[in-house]
């Protein structure tokens, strides 16, 4: 997949002018190649993802294909590399996070791989934030952090393995240090020269960390806010350009649609928005008001590569291309090594690990690649609104507890897996690498059409400030009719029980259960208020149960029938992902 943008001057009047000029006046021309890797989520080995495609008469699908893996991607950076040696390798999003032996590693497990791709610049993601304020000051604060050390070894006694590579983020700062002093945890920008060209970089990391969990934020503080954002991108442009850069850059963890919203607000003078975070595929760079392109390049399954001529320090054309890191592409032997160095604790008999935040009694006791249980149905996350892994855990947890309604969390990552094949431990942590608790409560239907609402509007406002990560939560139980074309508050037209179709009133009372974070107020479940009498429930032993286990034991005691439903409708039939585009829409394909 190749897209060509043209910026500022035409190629066409560029010849001419050459053509024309003296020779003592001659353009200085140069061409600068990005490689623009995003949302890497721990992913050390091969696995299989869904992808769309286009049909020979141009019909979108999607297809399951073996894609992604560290090994792979170092093989694709060196050959791209060996075609372009300056070439800029960027790390946008989620690195340190998602795969089971990062997490009980607390990410140390694939700082090595990671490092070997040998890196030019990096954004931090929201789930790099996942291990807790000491593991982030430490993995990513320059110079020492004595009080973080001795927290660290008190707690854990392990070392945090700090990144090689240059990384940047200016919307965060740390409230909390040995001073008490509010100051910057890395820097805003990063300048890097290729050749004559400066290259001016802004960082953005997430600014959704305290909504995660705000045990994950303390001490921290992020910028809120899309005019915050337009005068912090406007501020360090300014500067970059003053500094003398020819281009000037924003890697930015915000997502897509952010930072698409963005580009159309900030000053003229930025060139590139490399985007992360949305897990989107732009095959075709998006334009904007202010001159600038955004771009976002999937996840692990693929690489983008940008190539950027510069014609006497300004930036002409722009050629773009999707990459895939499919089955096509050998391991590097090297990279290799280094992945089944990482990998090898957590395989064979001898596997033991707690879980790395503390309180939290999860220890990781067998090898990863155990068989949980048998799918009948392709798994996936890969819709916005209802999606097969969803719809399963959600049916898997009324099942257990015999509630009218289950709720869960609306994650981005999965990991793949055709139908009639095996899932592993290593599967089920790629699903759910977090532990909230299971609980159980009760909500009124007024409340329960109030909690759908702000998760609708966290997904498809117009306004994308009011995103907030991942998609509609998972839902068993209801029938839902909407209406996404209609504002904010008015989307949700009906709610029935799945039982009898019976619709849910405004004063109906329905038991439901969920999971609660750890500090969540006693009306909050799936991170939503307006719940009432919750209470953490056990599992088969007397034991607080994460959702992870209760589906593990369900894959293992149960046969998941052979069923695909669907549960929620949009009357607008609005387009959705592989029709469309993109998973989460953009504002252009309809929204009010």
């Amino acid at each position: 997949m190749q897209a060509k943008t043209r910026l500022n001057i035409s190629t066409a009047l560029i010849a001419l002018f050459l053509i024309a000029a003296p020779v003592q006046a001659l353009a200085a021309v140069s061409q600068i190649s990005f490689i623009h890797m995003n949302d890497l989520h721990a992913n050390l080995t091969p696995h299989n993802d869904l992808v769309r495609l286009l049909a020979t008469d141009g019909t979108p699908y999607s297809k399951i294909e073996n894609r992604g893996g560290i090994a792979r991607i170092a093989t694709l950076v060196k050959q791209l590399r060996r075609e372009t040696p300056d070439a800029i390798l960027m790390n946008i999003g989620d690195t340190y996070h998602g795969g089971v032996e990062a997490l009980y590693s607390r990410g140390n497990a694939i700082v090595a791989p990671v490092d070997a791709l040998d890196i030019d610049i990096a954004v931090p993601g929201n789930w790099d934030f996942a291990y807790g304020p000491i593991t982030t000051r430490l993995r990513y604060s320059s110079g020492s952090s004595p009080l973080a050390s001795l927290v660290n070894t008190l707690l854990f006694g392990t070392v945090v393995k700090k990144p090689s590579y240059p990384v940047i983020a200016g919307n965060v700062r740390k409230t909390l240090s040995i001073l008490l002093e509010d100051e910057a945890l890395l820097p805003a920008t990063y300048m890097h020269t290729v050749g004559q060209v400066k290259i001016g970089f802004i960082g953005i990391t997430s600014d959704i960390v305290e909504r995660m969990s705000p045990m994950l934020a303390w001490g921290f503080t992020f910028l809120e806010g899309e005019e915050a954002y337009k005068s912090l991108i406007d501020r360090h442009a300014l500067q970059l350009r003053k500094e003398g850069a020819n281009l000037v850059v924003v890697l930015s963890e915000l997502g897509l649609h952010r930072d698409h919203q963005l580009a159309n607000v900030v000053e003229p003078g930025v060139d590139i928005f490399f985007s992360a975070h949305t897990h989107e595929l732009t095959p075709t760079p998006l334009q904007s008001m202010s001159g600038a392109i955004v771009v976002e390049a999937g996840n692990d399954a693929y690489l983008g590569k940008m190539d950027v001529t510069v014609v006497d320090g300004i930036a002409t054309d722009i050629d773009w291309e999707i990459l895939a890191v499919d089955a096509g592409l050998k391991e590097d032997p090297e990279m290799l090594l280094l992945v089944n160095a990482a990998r090898a604790p957590f395989l064979g008999t001898d596997v033991h690990f707690k879980y790395p935040i503390p309180g939290v009694d999860l220890p990781l006791t067998e090898a990863i690649d155990t068989v949980t249980g048998r799918i009948p149905v392709d798994l996936h996350r890969r819709n916005v609104l209802e999606n097969p892994f969803n719809n399963l855990l959600a049916d898997a947890m009324r099942d257990y507890y015999d509630t009218d309604i289950a709720l869960t969390p609306g994650f981005r990552f999965d990991s793949v897996i055709s139908a009639g094949s095996d899932i592993t431990l290593e599967q089920l942590y790629r699903y759910l690498p977090v532990p909230p608790v299971l609980a159980k409560g009760t909500i009124t239907g007024k409340n329960l059409k109030a909690v759908f609402e702000t998760e609708l509007m966290r997904v498809f406002s117009t306004d994308a400030f009011k995103h907030s990560g991942g998609w509609l939560m998972g839902v068993s139980g209801l029938e839902l009719t909407l209406d996404l074309t209609q504002e904010e508050g008015k989307r949700v037209l009906a709610m029935a029980r799945i039982s009898d179709m019976s619709p849910i009133l405004p004063d109906d009372m329905l038991t439901v259960v969920s999971c609660v974070r750890p500090f969540d107020g006693d009306d909050i479940m799936c991170s939503n208020p307006g719940f009432k009498s919750v209470e953490k429930v056990s599992g088969p032993h007397g034991e607080n149960w994460t959702p992870l286990q209760l589906l593990r034991h369900s894959l293992e005691n149960t046969s998941p029938g052979q069923r695909s439903r669907r549960h929620i409708h949009d009357t607008a039939e609005m387009p959705s992902w592989p029709n469309a585009p993109y998973i989460q829409p953009l504002h252009s394909q309809g929204l009010p």
